[in-house]
């Protein structure tokens, strides 16, 4: 709960705080804690007004500072100190996505088994890295041993290769004429290895078994890179191994599994004590003593990246990446005009879909299908009864889109990394992602309720609220019933409210089950065809093929609340016809079956809808730059020359 205490901290450091305070009769004290204080004189006749007042500066204080709750929160996160920036083998940083080179060649000068066991090594004796590691397993002790394993490894080999590349570039130095291809070369390549060397002994090389691990380390080196003059002269006293293969019978090869079980698993464990930096007097080059066979083999990745497997762990093709901390009202902003806009477009162009749907839930019976329910709408009442209902879709889901993809972003962060533990919020992930676009919808379904009421009277009575429009058919609804007034609008808010948390009709792209089935159909596409990553089109549409998915299985789910909710506003009950009461006035009526009728065309709009609504979202984001590769930062590690 440290992001938890942290948010507290600096709400105790920035509080908006009034203190009334009476030191005589008819004087008043505020006190603005920070901004000194003011004195007020009054009257006895003023006061029942001025408590009047001290409740209503009360009441907006209480509003100011729920406005600022949600910036407070961003800034503690942004405040919080970063332990790998704290790292003392060099510069730690974190650097947009972009700013990183995909393969870069400097990478290539150094090994894979060197790469890992170094990162092994910052993950024991470096206190930065050191306490990073320790937070991410804090965050995955709820989670299974084989997640675990899989997610430690995961990042573990990203973390391997930030190191390896700044490696790379370390030992390429400023040399511009080699990181375009060409080689280093040997000897300046071991001069580089020999700066290494100075840099580890001088900041890990007084903490206990360091220097034995700093020796193993280097031995790892293939023999043209190890910088041989300076390990003789600081293990002098390492054993010949030639003299020592004459005292033992044949060479020693030491196999995986002489090593402590899960060691490979393991990131923080070392070399045991029994393995020593030897010199071999026939190579001219330091190895491991006893043989240890240090292989390297590639693999694929969960993710579809290449990664190569040494005996010391992992190492990915990717470097270390992080969602960019503290996005900001700009970002909430982009995601906002990028949903509204998708759910605009899209809504509009399933209107005379919506107008069928609609009407086969108030009129069952009258249609045979949802093309003859078209035909027959066309050929009766014209071309144009097909979009019924134009203005209120526009609007409201103009709406529903700019304020419920932002909310569901914020509320998903707020959840996860302020209400939560790190540990909680990673076990359930899921239940975050419900749970946060649950919260989002109902918020926007409160502008959304009245402009859908509207819409459903324009198209089940289209004589009647044709000519009104928006407004007009809003004023009339509102006038139904004096007592409730405005009231009236939200007659079908309950229905709608359990609509939404059963990833409801308002919107199916963002409702809590439509979200995470999207996100989950397309981590299993890209699970399964890696390569549909690599291309804009082909990204988009994974996003077409996964919401049409998520929208259709989600209509099952909330389609008994959609009928309620249609019933319930079609009613001329005033607003005194709940959802419940809704709902069994159905069943009683004509049967269970009633509940879920238009299913098929339901499941049909809701298809087309989430799909298109996905592709434009992403196509929106991808213009805006706030996609999640846009978003990522990467660990960048710089070895400052000596």
């Amino acid at each position: 709960m440290k992001r938890t205490k942290a948010v507290a901290a600096l709400l105790l450091c920035h509080p908006i705080r009034i203190t009334p305070f009476a030191p005589k009769p008819g004087i008043k004290r505020t006190r603005f804690h920070g901004h000194g204080e003011r004195w007020h004189l009054h009257s006895e006749t003023d006061k029942v007004s001025a408590e009047a007042d001290a409740s209503s500066s009360h009441r907006r204080t209480l509003l100011n500072a729920a406005a600022l709750l949600p910036l407070a929160l961003t800034s503690s996160c942004a405040a919080a100190d970063e332990p790998l920036s704290q790292l003392l083998l060099g510069k730690g940083s974190w650097i947009d996505n972009c700013d990183s080179s995909d393969s870069p060649v400097e990478s290539t000068f150094v090994p894979p088994s060197f790469a890992t066991y170094l990162a092994r090594f910052l993950i024991r004796y470096d206190e930065g890295v050191s306490s990073w590691w320790r937070e991410l397993v804090a965050t995955y002790s709820l989670l299974t041993s084989r997640e675990v394993r899989r997610r430690e490894g995961r990042v573990f080999a990203s973390f391997a290769e930030s190191i390896r590349r700044g490696l790379g570039l370390f030992v390429v130095g400023t040399n511009t004429a080699v990181r375009g291809g060409a080689s280093v070369g040997a000897e300046g390549a071991r001069e580089r290895y020999s700066v290494l060397l100075e840099i580890l002994l001088e900041k890990y090389g007084g903490r206990d078994g360091a220097v034995r691990h700093i020796g193993l380390l280097f031995a790892m080196l293939p023999p043209s890179y190890q910088p041989v003059d300076a390990l003789r002269l600081r293990f002098e006293n390492t054993v010949d191994v030639d003299a020592q293969a004459a005292l033992l019978p044949g060479s020693i090869t030491i196999q995986r599994n002489s090593l402590p079980p899960n060691f490979t698993e393991d990131a923080s464990s070392l070399l045991p004590k029994r393995y020593s930096c030897a010199y071999n007097t026939s190579m001219k080059s330091f190895q491991i003593s006893p043989a240890l066979q240090l292989y390297e083999i590639g693999i694929n990745e969960e993710a579809g990246t290449t990664a190569i497997s040494t005996i010391f762990g992992p190492l990915s093709s990717k470097p270390l990446t992080r969602t960019r901390p503290n996005l900001g009202r700009h970002y909430y902003t982009l995601l906002g005009i990028s949903g509204g806009v998708g759910c605009a477009l899209t809504h509009a162009l399933v209107i005379p879909l919506d107008v069928v749907k609609t009407r086969m839930q108030t009129n069952p019976g009258e249609y045979e299908g949802v093309f003859d329910g078209a035909i027959t709408i066309a050929r009766e009442e014209g071309v144009s009864a097909l979009l019924l209902g134009t203005q209120a879709t526009l609007v409201g889901y103009l709406w529903y889109g700019i304020s419920v993809y932002p909310a569901y972003a914020f509320f998903k962060m707020i959840i996860a990394d302020h209400l939560l533990s790190p540990a909680f919020a990673v076990a359930h992930a899921n239940d975050v992602a419900l749970v946060a676009g649950a919260v989002a919808s109902i918020v926007a379904s409160l502008g959304l309720t009245p402009i859908e009421a509207a819409r459903i009277r324009a198209v089940a009575e289209p004589q009647v609220y044709r000519d009104k429009g928006l407004l007009g058919t809003l004023a009339v609804i509102g006038r139904e019933d004096e007592a409730l007034g405005w009231r009236n609008l939200y007659a079908g808010l309950p229905s709608l409210m359990t609509s939404i948390a059963s990833c409801a009709r308002s919107n199916p792209s963002l409702q809590p089950l439509k979200f995470l089935a999207f996100e989950r159909a397309s981590e299993a596409i890209f699970v399964a065809w890696p390569g549909l990553r690599d291309a804009t089109y082909t990204a988009l549409g994974v996003s077409l093929v996964a919401g049409g998915f998520a929208g259709a299985l989600s209509s099952v789910v909330s389609q008994p609340a959609d009928s309620v909710l249609t019933y319930v506003t079609k009613q001329n009950a005033g607003g005194n016809l709940g959802a419940f009461d809704g709902a069994k006035m159905m069943v009683q009526q004509d049967g269970v079956g009633s509940l879920f009728r238009g299913l098929g065309s339901r499941c049909v709009w809701a298809g087309c809808i989430i799909a298109g609504q996905f592709l434009l979202y992403d196509v929106f984001r991808g213009l805006f730059g706030i996609t999640g590769d846009d978003l990522n930062q990467v660990f960048e590690l710089v070895l400052l020359p000596r």
